[in-house]
């Protein structure tokens, strides 16, 4: 199932890059997320995935996990399977301060993985209200002359980026206590190259 998402997400990052962004894309993957809350709660998989984090924690320290990177080559290898061309900047978390990193980690450790999938369906499905409720198809050009729009949600979708970031080094390196989290991993890492793509699109 979350191969087949990230496959599904591939398709929308094709047609961003293809003819920019429309509302329409970000509702796509905000529904394919929702799948895959459901699909999460349906395997079981939110308390495991939540003990495979806190075992991270528990044998690297908790710091050492704040501080988790991904690997930009193995995440790029993964993407280009299913056609996204990946860049190193998406996966750049080094401008998360230390009082945000912590607060992310506390987040994921209460509410899980269907916690944090759901904070980002709801993201996309606001990126989406915003581009209908500029036209319906947006590009860079036409917002150059809108700081408002420039300072507050491009500023709130970087930091979303950042957080999915996070989310996806998390959710990597606790694989290695849930293997099952491998293909989250990468579906997790998908939803950064979106993100990423409409940012440079928009912002």
């Amino acid at each position: 199932m979350f191969d087949q998402i990230v496959r599904e997400m591939a398709i929308v990052h094709a047609r961003i890059r293809s003819r920019g962004a429309r509302g329409e894309d970000a509702r796509a993957i905000a529904a394919q997320l929702r799948t895959a809350i459901v699909h999460t709660q349906q395997r079981g998989i939110d308390a495991p995935a939540k003990k495979a984090l806190a075992d991270l924690v528990r044998t690297r320290g908790r710091d050492a996990v704040l501080y988790l990177e991904i690997d930009k080559p193995n995440a790029k290898a993964r993407l280009k399977q299913y056609g996204i061309q990946a860049d190193d900047r998406w996966f750049d978390t080094t401008g998360v301060d230390y009082a945000t990193r912590n607060r992310v980690l506390d987040e994921f450790l209460a509410g899980g993985l269907a916690g944090a999938l759901a904070r980002s369906a709801d993201v996309f499905e606001r990126l989406g209200a915003e581009i209908d409720r500029r036209g319906g198809e947006v590009r860079r050009a036409s917002l150059q002359l809108d700081p408002d729009f420039l300072v507050g949600f491009c500023a709130q979708l970087q930091n979303e980026i950042f957080r999915l970031g996070m989310d996806a080094a998390f959710v990597c390196a606790a694989s290695y206590f849930f293997p099952p989290l491998a293909s989250v991993c990468a579906m997790i890492e998908a939803a950064i190259g979106v993100d990423s793509l409409v940012y440079l699109v928009l912002c």
